[in-house]
C-alpha cells in the first residue's frame, strides 16, 4: 500500500510539473502551449475564440500597425507582490517584408531604433534565422532596463519574429536579469508553437 501511495504522489509530482495549457488563437491561426502556473490576460487582446476570414484578417491588420493578442504573466509571481515581468506578450502585424531577408534587415532596424528609446538597451544575441513550427522565423534576445514594483532592474527579452502568409507574429518573453532565470520554460513553450 504504502509503495502505491509513493508511486502515486511521484506521479502527481510529475504530471503537476509538466502540465500544460493551450493558448489557440482562430482569427489567426496560431497556438502554444502555456505552463499551467501562467495567468492569462486578455483584457485588450484579440478574442482567441472568433474566427476570421481572409478578407477579415486583413482588414483588421491594415487597420492597426500591430494587432495586441494576448499577455502570460507567472501567476505564482503576482502572487510574491505584483512583479508584472516574467511575462509571454504575442502580437501579430502586417507582413509588408515578403522577402525573407529583407524581414530579417527590417528587424535590425527595428532593433536599432530600440536603442535610441531605450539607452542601456543591449544585444546579447543578434537577430539570426530559426525555424519555428517549420517556419524560417527570426530570434533575437536583448537586455535594458525598466522600473518593476518602484525600482530599476535589468530586464532581458526574447523575440521571436515569425512570417506566416500575409501577416506576422511578433512574440516576445521576458524575464529578470537578477530574479529566476525562466529561460528553458520560454524554449519549452516556442518548441510547441503551431501555425495555421
Amino acid at each position: 500500500m504504502k509503495k502505491i501511495f509513493t508511486v502515486s504522489l511521484i506521479f502527481l509530482c510529475l504530471s503537476s510539473t509538466f502540465a500544460q495549457k493551450i493558448y489557440h488563437n482562430k482569427g489567426f491561426g496560431i497556438t502554444i502551449e502555456i505552463p499551467q502556473t501562467w495567468w492569462e490576460d486578455n483584457r485588450n487582446g484579440f478574442p482567441a475564440e472568433i474566427e476570421l476570414s481572409k478578407s477579415e484578417r486583413k482588414k483588421i491588420l491594415d487597420d492597426s500597425n500591430s494587432v495586441f493578442l494576448t499577455l502570460f504573466y507567472d501567476r505564482e509571481t503576482i502572487k510574491e507582490g505584483g512583479n508584472y515581468i516574467p511575462k509571454m506578450q504575442f502580437n501579430v502585424a502586417s507582413n509588408y517584408e515578403k522577402d525573407f531577408k529583407v524581414l530579417l534587415k527590417a528587424t535590425e532596424n527595428n532593433v536599432k531604433i530600440q536603442k535610441k528609446f531605450q539607452p542601456d538597451y543591449k544585444l546579447v544575441k543578434k537577430p539570426k534565422e530559426v525555424k519555428i513550427a517549420g517556419i524560417k522565423s527570426i530570434a533575437y534576445v536583448a537586455t535594458y532596463s525598466m522600473m518593476v514594483n518602484g525600482k530599476t532592474t535589468t530586464i532581458r527579452s526574447f523575440t521571436y519574429v515569425i512570417p506566416y502568409n500575409n501577416y506576422v507574429f511578433h512574440l516576445n518573453f521576458t524575464d529578470e536579469i537578477n530574479g529566476k532565470d525562466r529561460s528553458k520554460e520560454f524554449e519549452a513553450a516556442v518548441k510547441t508553437i503551431k501555425i495555421g
